[in-house]
């Protein structure tokens, strides 16, 4: 995350926060606060974004789903402003899973795709694992058991591209057993087995993994019946169901209450499923309308096969009084969703008019006064832009940040009114070289300037820098207190390459200004270039 342009001390609590949290923790509630005191001091979307999305976080875990949503809500517009599309496509997941605990399945899922959105735009093969997992469960319990396994399937070629995180190999085993189960339910059982064979595999490479036991435990049980080891199926089964009776185990498992009563009915005797359905009713889920209604069918089975016509009868009452609570609260939802619709078009509304109305002030805004190049804040805004572009597109994309060598000894010599004349002469030679969509160059602070290249060859890159290099030679503009030239000159550092996926914009500028660096050291006057197939190489201009 750049946080560039804030106090250091909230730089080194942001960073050691997101890297707590990366660690597999879950931020409390102070902490969160905090973030949110520190964006208020200073302003920033960024801050703002991030301190609602872990506020989020916290509530989520506590099951306080309206302040969860309420949090998420308000953060996805700071995050797509201040263009953070990971935590985007993270916010718009976790909305579509407080969707469905909402039992609102139709929100859950255009959340959901809402998130894949971002994460294939961006390549952020974890995010997109995740929704597409979520996608795929979803259509578990519509019966949509073909069409599920296509999105696990995706959702496990994403898991395997992505980086290792803390929670990468539970979301990836979780989701092979999902699959494995739906490939079971279809009959489909060398699949099912092959699946487990690969969790067997990922367990035995990574030991040290974080997973949930019981939820391994659960597809063991049609593993093993698979393999002819019934006994140790049934003893599997016992003991899970008794492991039930603790609340935290059961909450744990509740999103695969549907997936677990379908592995205990293709055991041999009903009385497994009919033990679950007994701890299910004793726990009381009536509440969470999506699972309570999509365990009907496994109730009703487990009751007929009592030949209890009256308890049939109650509970399918029961079921047909929950399903008219179900709609009524899918329809306030969808009314919810419309109002927060209508607002965000009028706030958009609203941004389009005062940006049309004040389209001559920006535009002052962004240039820098003295030499009429692009300011920072231009800057920044384009080198996000054409970062997208390139990343999307697999093109080159270069940065150069050039200074004027020794130019404090320049003022001091020759005055401040001098040294304006001569950032004027040297700005007007990248005017020169400015062409809309390739070559954009802005002052990037007091004697340094860059230049962001796009739509060329790392090649065509460095021989414009070379000319940059000769045409302030030929100003010729005397400079007595050098000491590498006896005109003004220039140092410049060009990084250029196709983005990949874990770079940032940011990383672009800190290698050109790692290359400037290398550029003063080798002598100045002169260029240090590097590219995806090159190293950092010195070239002096003659």
């Amino acid at each position: 995350m750049d946080l560039n342009g804030l106090p250091q001390t909230v730089q080194n609590f942001i960073n050691d926060t997101i890297q707590y949290r990366e660690s597999g923790n879950c931020l409390d509630y102070d902490t969160c606060q905090k973030i949110l005191e520190y964006a208020a001091d200073t302003g920033s979307q960024k801050l703002t974004g991030l301190g609602l999305y872990y506020l989020a976080e916290c509530y989520w875990q506590k099951g306080e789903y309206e302040n969860t949503m309420q949090c998420l809500t308000e953060s996805v517009g700071c995050l797509e402003n201040a263009r953070m599309y990971e935590l985007l496509a993270k916010a718009h997941n976790m909305m579509g899973a407080v969707s469905d605990r909402k039992n609102n399945r139709m929100l859950a899922l255009s959340s959901y795709y809402n998130s894949l959105k971002y994460a294939e735009k961006y390549h952020y093969y974890y995010i997109q694992g995740m929704a597409e997992s979520n996608i795929a469960y979803t259509l578990v319990r519509m019966r949509l058991r073909q069409e599920a396994i296509q999105h696990y399937r995706i959702a496990i070629a994403c898991y395997d591209k992505s980086e290792k995180t803390y929670h990468l190999n539970y979301n990836r085993i979780n989701c092979m057993i999902e699959c494995g189960c739906c490939h079971m339910y279809l009959g489909e059982m060398e699949e099912a087995l092959q699946l487990w064979n690969e969790i067997e595999k990922i367990l035995r490479e990574a030991p040290e993994s974080y997973y949930s036991k019981i939820t391994l435990e659960m597809y063991r049980i049609p593993c093993e019946l698979l393999k002819g080891h019934e006994e140790e199926a049934l003893k599997l089964a016992s003991d899970l169901l008794e492991q039930l009776s603790d609340r935290d185990v059961f909450e744990e498992i509740m999103d695969e209450l549907v997936i677990l009563a379908g592995i205990l009915t293709i055991l041999p005797d009903g009385k497994y499923l009919e033990e679950l359905i007994r701890i299910i009713d004793e726990k009381h889920i009536e509440v969470y309308y999506n699972i309570f209604l999509d365990l009907y069918p496994f109730k009703v089975q487990s009751i007929l096969r009592k030949g209890d016509m009256g308890q049939y009868v109650k509970y399918t009452r029961q079921y047909l009084e929950t399903y008219e609570k179900f709609r009524q609260e899918n329809h306030r939802a969808l009314v919810s969703v419309m109002e927060l619709q209508d607002r965000l078009r009028n706030v958009t509304l609203d941004r389009e008019n005062m940006r049309a109305s004040n389209r001559v002030l920006e535009d002052l805004a962004m240039h820098d006064e003295l030499t009429e190049l692009a300011n920072r804040t231009y800057l920044h805004e384009y080198l996000t832009g054409c970062f997208e572009h390139a990343y999307a597109h697999e093109e080159v994309m270069g940065v150069e940040l050039m200074d004027i060598d020794f130019f404090k000894e320049y003022n001091d010599h020759y005055g401040h009114l001098e040294g304006d004349h001569c950032l004027k002469s040297i700005a007007a030679v990248l005017q020169k070289h400015q062409i809309p969509g390739q070559i954009f160059c802005a002052r990037y602070g007091g004697d340094e300037f860059m230049i962001v290249y796009t739509g060329m060859t790392a090649e065509q890159i460095r021989r414009i820098s070379e000319d940059i290099l000769r045409e302030v030679r030929a100003l010729k503009i005397p400079h007595e207190c050098s000491r590498c030239s006896k005109y003004v000159s220039v140092s410049q550092g060009v990084f250029a390459r196709i983005p990949m996926e874990n770079n940032r914009e940011w990383d672009f500028t800190s290698r050109a200004d790692d290359l400037l660096y290398k550029a003063k050291s080798c002598g100045r006057d002169g260029i240090c270039l590097s590219t995806e197939k090159s190293r950092d190489k010195f070239i002096e201009i003659k």
